[in-house]
């Protein structure tokens, strides 16, 4: 059976962990390398609710796309989150690897599948691989572009800003928008598709008369999962692989 670091070094091959982002935490998180692993449980987030359900499966290892220390810690008691998810994985001997900003600009990661999503035949990757540029095969109206982002992501409720005709479209997953991303859809006349726009950002895009659509951050990432299915399916063939019953939407 293939160990923790077999299926370690596989993602590095395919998600090299040097395209992360400097502030992003991505690899192996916890758990030990030499654990051997006959199941695996993908999520897009480590919760309570997610190690129960590997410790459920007998799973050895799960593998989300946000990574479940994203910041750096001092102690590892029951006092915070991080520390309670932590705990249980390690009293549950569950390793936990992350494939997150590494994932998302992959040549198949997340924002190529979101610019899928949306309509994208072919599309210029922009941001370092963070955002994707792309043309629509036809000119559609604001209110029905936001109704069809709205229903290629099933989403229950969306926002907007703008109004106008829709052609060009620079899309982000996650919280991609950046001044940068602003100003270039000003240039380009092109509408934001990204989740999590501040209000800075948000008031920005109105004064600058950049039309932004923005669904939610699990919405614009939730392929993560079946997509490492599918990797796992043809790299690691003999580990059994699973897709979390609790990758949801926390807004849904």
């Amino acid at each position: 059976m293939p160990t923790v670091n077999t299926i370690l070094e596989r993602f590095k091959e395919a998600y090299p962990f040097e395209g992360a982002l400097s502030f992003d935490n991505v690899g192996l998180i916890c758990g030990r390398k030499d654990r051997e692993v006959r199941k695996v449980l993908v999520a897009l987030d480590v919760t309570s609710a997610v190690i129960q359900e590997a410790k459920e499966l007998g799973a050895e290892l799960i593998v989300s796309h946000h990574p479940v220390v994203f910041r750096e810690l001092k102690k590892v008691t029951d006092e915070s989150y991080t520390g309670l998810l932590l705990l249980s994985l390690i009293e549950n001997g569950i390793a936990s690897i992350a494939l997150h900003t590494n994932f998302d600009c992959a040549e198949e990661g997340n924002n190529a599948l979101l610019a899928r999503k949306l309509g994208a035949k072919e599309f210029t990757v922009l941001e370092d691989g963070f955002a994707t540029e792309f043309d629509l095969e036809k000119d559609e109206d604001m209110e029905d572009f936001t109704a069809r982002v709205k229903a290629a992501l099933g989403e229950t409720a969306i926002r907007k800003i703008g109004s106008g005709k829709v052609k060009k479209v620079i899309a982000s997953c996650g919280a991609g928008i950046s001044e940068s991303l602003i100003f270039r859809a000003r240039e380009n006349g092109a509408a934001i598709v990204t989740a999590d726009v501040k209000h800075n950002y948000a008031e920005m895009a109105k004064d600058l008369g950049v039309r932004l659509v923005e669904p939610t951050h699990y919405s614009s990432e939730w392929e993560f999962a079946p997509e490492i299915k599918k990797f796992l399916a043809e790299k690691a063939a003999d580990v059994a692989c699973f897709v979390s019953r609790h990758n949801t939407n926390p807004y849904g």
